[in-house]
């Protein structure tokens, strides 16, 4: 199974994983043959890639971090979180439950990397994205050894990070030209306003509400609310502020397009001790793999290869498979492969 974004797909290929919609529903089963009228009425929807099976791809399986069934019902009781922000009795008891089913696949999971490119849809942006970075800060918590009820604090503020942005126009948050100064200073004041919110009326940890009101403090200080620096930022404020540029990175919105995760893990890079932590990064290095089992690279000396397996010590040199010879080379421990770089990110 490999990734393929949608504008690479061609008719005839395979599909490799269940299309969802927002409430659930199958779009498109696994093993479905795509035609061209399938193809359009995914870019319709705006997925931005699927998962097919081919023959340079067949043996190659990809594990979710979370299962798709989790994944399914924490997206809508995310929705129904953010839309119904009066109802609060019934969404604490929704955060909790949620941070819990994360926190339990993840520490039944806590050996492997994320490898996965998730599948999303326009219309589910907020929520998805929601969802991604309380698994990502759940992922960053296990890479921590942090104890399992602090995960799952993490877990409900990763969550509820943006939950501010429900007291924000829509058509200031989905504004594709450039914001003015006034605009600008609205959507920065999420931050606040989600904190303000949850701690007036959620019963939930002190850390986790502080989490969301410095979600987009940078480690230089020059963040915001407080601009706050360093450790005068709490641990969940530096984990979801991590999370959060990441899976923004890495996802097809739409006022942007999104970077493949070799792109979003250089970012990452650039700005360690400047946005980000570098304790922090080190860890989400070893926890999120650049180059996700199935994708299809070029080396450096030419040779066209798939991902097979990610090495935790040095994810940035994956083991690879050569997709016409079939050699397997890794690029971490083969000594004679020292010089050979990957050079681009590839489709087929």
């Amino acid at each position: 199974m490999r990734y393929i974004p949608v504008l690479c797909l061609k008719e005839g290929m395979k599909l490799g994983k269940n299309i969802y919609s927002t409430e659930g529903v199958v779009l498109l089963a696994e093993d479905v043959i795509l035609t061209e009228e399938y193809i359009a009425s995914l870019i319709k929807i705006g997925v931005n890639g699927v998962y097919i099976d081919d023959n340079i791809s067949s043996d190659i399986v990809v594990q979710n971090i979370i299962s798709d069934e989790l994944r399914i019902e924490a997206i809508k009781s995310i929705k129904s979180i953010y839309n119904n922000s009066r109802n609060i009795g019934r969404t604490i008891n929704m955060v909790e439950n949620i941070a819990k089913s994360i926190m339990f696949e993840i520490l039944r999971n806590k050996n492997i990397m994320i490898n996965m490119i998730d599948i999303k849809t326009f219309d589910d942006y907020m929520y998805t994205h929601c969802l991604n970075v309380g698994v990502l800060a759940a992922v960053v918590g296990v890479g921590l050894n942090l104890d399992s009820k602090k995960i799952e604090k993490l877990t409900a503020a990763g969550l509820l990070h943006d939950i501010g942005k429900v007291f924000i126009a829509k058509d200031v948050l989905n504004k594709t030209e450039k914001l003015t100064q006034e605009e600008e200073k609205l959507v920065e004041s999420h931050a606040e306003l989600g904190y303000r919110y949850i701690k007036q009326y959620y019963t939930i940890p002190v850390t986790s509400y502080v989490g969301v009101l410095q979600h987009h403090e940078r480690f230089d200080g020059k963040g915001y609310p407080d601009g706050k620096k360093g450790e005068e930022i709490s641990q969940f404020g530096r984990i979801i502020c991590l999370c959060d540029a990441y899976d923004k990175l890495v996802t097809e919105a739409p006022t942007r397009k999104a970077c493949i995760p070799s792109e979003a893990i250089e970012y990452i890079m650039a700005n360690n001790g400047q946005m980000f932590d570098p304790k922090l990064v080190k860890v989400f290095l070893r926890r999120v793999a650049p180059y996700p089992i199935g994708s299809i690279l070029r080396l450096s000396n030419g040779e066209k290869v798939i991902v097979i397996e990610n090495n935790e010590e040095c994810s940035i040199r994956p083991k690879v498979r050569n997709v016409e010879t079939q050699e397997v080379y890794d690029l971490t421990y083969d000594w004679n492969l020292r010089n050979v770089t990957i050079v681009a990110v590839e489709d087929m």
